[in-house]
């Protein structure tokens, strides 16, 4: 697993909303009829640039399953306000460690399962806030972005 440390600005964005267990299947249609939106908004450029975020919005330790809200975003500066396939927001930025990795199902698992000795090895001072995946249309890899000082 690669790491970086990559700094994200405060942008408007548009997203999709799931609630439920996360990893579901819903989530997964979610991700389908997000990337039609983005087709069929000409919105490949912001794609490209930024890629989709997953964002968790709950602790499921915390929150039952079922009441898990899953977020999916893009980052644009274009008004969609008026269009009910999504809802639009402002994304706080930060600072951010990035770890790449391949993106199925064992390796996503085993970065979890690894993630607090990765904080550790790497002395990462996390701030509250979401660990978002970000897709960024590569072949086979995903990045987890985790939110730092």
């Amino acid at each position: 697993m690669n790491d970086k440390i990559e700094m994200i600005s405060n942008m408007k964005m548009v997203y999709m909303r799931n609630i439920g267990s996360y990893g579901s299947k819903e989530n997964l249609e979610m991700m389908k009829r997000f990337k039609k939106w983005i087709k069929q908004q000409q919105l490949n450029d912001e794609l490209k640039e930024y890629g989709i975020y997953g964002v968790p919005q709950d602790d499921p330790e915390k929150i039952p399953p079922e009441r898990c809200r899953y977020d999916l975003m893009l980052m644009t500066n274009r008004d969609f306000s008026k269009d009910q396939m999504v809802q639009t927001g402002h994304f706080e930025g930060g600072t951010y460690a990035v770890f790449t990795v391949t993106h199925t199902t064992e390796t996503v698992n085993l970065f979890w399962r690894q993630l607090p000795q990765m904080i550790q090895h790497n002395q990462l001072n996390m701030r509250q806030a979401p660990i978002i995946e970000r897709d960024r249309e590569e072949e086979g890899v995903c990045e987890f972005l985790l939110p730092i000082f």
